[in-house]
């Protein structure tokens, strides 16, 4: 069955309920449109009670995915893709986005590949993204399709995105990365088939509210060791002398400071070329 859009919402350590964008995302119609709730942990949800029935009465169908074991999110991605093919567009959200009518509009209207709506920060009320020349936009236009990036919440993906991707037998999303780098990586594979002769349409015409970890204060010693995972996948991936020069001071400064456990995650996922949670998925599917 075709359908408008296939819209994802991948939620983490929270109950339906508790989801900002599944609370703002009621608030509009997607007749012809499925929605994907992907539970990626770490217990087991329900989808029930009044939000249950606002969300079922705006899309035509809903599905429920429970997955504790916090899947690398470029397979969710990736997966949840092919598993709605014949959709038309492609809908990726987080479980904290506030979801506007300037959004929804863009959505309905878009014929671009890609539509990257600006994503504005609940905590200071400043636009973040997304990116085009190191600067970031602030207003509605065609974007340089070479030289712009944004984050994964918000993503519009047409697919006329993905069936240039499939000409090529290339996945949208980089496997090798399963939380930050993740979103980037799209924008690299794009970068890399302009090289090859396709040509994107990019623009941005809409905007999010959104919880940004940079703007929230000091990070946690998870979230720092993720970054510097992303930055050894990105070094071995996608290699350039800015990038080594990065890894290396990265490397000095834990060594200074004694953070010998990041020394250790950033020299494995350099020698590996991916993140330890994507490394143990593909141990998993060959064995």
């Amino acid at each position: 069955m075709q359908h408008d859009n296939a819209i994802v919402v991948v939620v983490y350590n929270k109950d339906i309920e508790d989801s900002i964008t599944l609370n703002t995302l009621v608030n509009y119609d997607f007749h012809n449109s499925k929605l994907v709730i992907h539970n990626n942990g770490p217990k087991n949800i329900t989808l029930g009670g009044d939000i249950a029935r606002k969300i079922n009465s705006k899309f035509k169908v809903v599905e429920l995915v429970n997955c504790l074991s916090n899947s690398p999110l470029s397979m969710l991605y990736n997966k949840f893709i092919q598993d709605n093919i014949d959709a038309k567009q492609f809908i990726i959200l987080d479980d904290d986005s506030t979801i506007t009518e300037e959004f929804v509009q863009a959505i309905n209207r878009n014929e671009a590949d890609m539509e990257l709506p600006r994503i504005i920060s609940r905590t200071d009320h400043v636009t973040y993204y997304p990116i085009e020349k190191k600067k970031v936009v602030t207003v509605d236009r065609e974007l340089d399709p070479r030289k712009s990036f944004s984050i994964g919440s918000g993503l519009v993906i047409h697919r006329s995105l993905v069936e240039k991707f499939q000409k090529h037998n290339i996945s949208l999303f980089d496997e090798n990365y399963a939380l930050y780098g993740v979103d980037v990586s799209v924008f690299r594979r794009i970068y890399q088939l302009i090289d090859k002769g396709e040509n994107f349409k990019i623009k941005t015409s809409s905007f999010l509210k959104h919880s940004l970890s940079r703007t929230e204060g000091k990070e946690s010693p998870f979230r720092i060791k993720e970054r510097l995972i992303d930055i050894a996948v990105t070094t071995r991936r996608y290699p350039t002398l800015r990038m080594h020069i990065h890894l290396l001071k990265k490397i000095a400064i834990n060594l200074v400071g004694f953070q010998f456990d990041n020394v250790s995650s950033i020299l494995k996922a350099y020698f590996t070329g991916m993140h330890p949670r994507c490394k143990a998925v593909v141990s998993h599917r060959n064995f």
